[in-house]
């Protein structure tokens, strides 16, 4: 059976009787004059899976995910790469190495056993190494944005005592007081990451060859 490695060109279904082995799902230039880069599809359900056991959700070690959650994960990625690409830019630091191994031991803890770990490492065919990578990629973006986007998510006083007017809440006491400013903080903060990732996104060049749909989750490496 002829075998059809998908190019980047060819975003079109494989001629009958042809295995496609690998499918690319985006290509990313960042800035837009950059060499191209290529997101597969395995790529994406390894960076899927990793995403969400990080976030508790140990079911998607090994099971099936849907087109939509795919779909999520891609966006996640994309920015992902994108703010990565930011802080080397501006020269941020890498995680050191002993935060990294913190939290590859928080999500080895995820998945409840060392059995369940190993068995994640084979059907994802990735090394520690390579999910070391990705866990210090994560870490190093979270810290950039945070860092990026900490003060301006800060609520002054005078601005969570106005939140509290509109809301007939004024003379509102401590504990509601703090909540009102979490709230606040939190909505800021999702405006400011909001408003930069639209900056970023409009300065690379991204293409979504084929966006992940039901019925498979990657080829071959």
């Amino acid at each position: 059976m002829p075998v059809l490695l998908l190019a980047v060109a060819l975003a079109a279904s494989p001629p009958p009787g042809a295995r496609v082995v690998e499918e690319i799902v985006a290509v990313v230039r960042n800035p837009a004059s950059a060499p191209p880069r290529v997101v597969t599809l395995t790529k994406l359900t390894e960076e899927a899976r990793i995403a969400l056991v990080s976030r508790g959700a140990s079911a998607a070690a090994t099971g099936p995910l849907d087109a939509e959650a795919l779909r999520a994960a891609l966006d996640w990625l994309l920015d992902q790469m994108l703010l990565a690409d930011d802080a080397a830019r501006l020269r941020v630091d890498d995680v050191p190495r002993e935060d990294v191994l913190g939290e590859l031991r928080r999500f080895r803890a995820q998945l409840g056993s060392p059995q369940d770990y190993a068995r994640f490492l084979q059907e994802s065919d990735l090394t520690e190494d390579e999910l070391l990578a990705t866990l210090a990629r994560m870490v190093r973006v979270q810290r950039y944005v945070a860092s990026r986007v900490g003060r301006a998510a800060r609520v002054p006083d005078d601005e969570v005592d106005r939140w509290l007017r509109e809301r007939g809440a004024a003379t509102a006491p401590g504990p509601a007081r703090e909540a009102a400013r979490a709230q606040l903080a939190d909505e800021r903060t999702r405006t400011q990451v909001k408003e930069l990732l639209a900056d970023l996104r409009s300065r690379a060049d991204i293409r979504i060859v084929s966006p992940p749909r039901d019925g498979g989750e990657g080829g071959a490496r």
